[in-house]
């Protein structure tokens, strides 16, 4: 399956013209087709990952599932993801920090913004 809209972080919130039900099936799309894979490859299957930075793009089934376990674990129950959508750090270390330019973060945070207010009025 492919990364939904790569580097601009739009797929990490609904837009106002998508239902509920898609953004399920969606997920629930990821989530077959991850069990899917699981089941069908070796741990040390080879993988390869375009947007991590060198030299890890290269790597393995087993690699990458303990990635995803470190991503849920690090924003499951807390609040590091609206952070990192606010002031544009990702990644644990400082090699693989993306700090964006404050122009950037404030027009990211503008687009948001007026998401959540176009959703709001939708409902109202």
């Amino acid at each position: 399956m492919p990364r939904w809209q790569d580097q601009d972080g739009s797929d990490l919130w609904a837009t106002e013209d998508e239902a509920r039900d898609q953004i399920i099936e969606s997920y629930r799309r990821t989530w077959e087709h991850s069990d899917a894979t699981i089941d069908e490859l070796a741990l040390d299957a080879p993988g390869h990952v375009p947007w991590w930075p060198e030299p890890c793009p290269n790597t393995n089934l087993f690699a990458i599932l303990v990635h995803v376990l470190g991503e849920t674990n690090r924003h499951a129950g807390h609040a590091d993801i609206l952070r990192e959508g606010v002031d544009g750090r990702t990644g644990m270390r400082p090699e693989h920090e993306m700090q964006i330019d404050e122009d950037a973060r404030i027009a990211y945070c503008a687009k948001i913004e007026q998401a959540a207010r176009s959703a709001a009025s939708v409902k109202a």
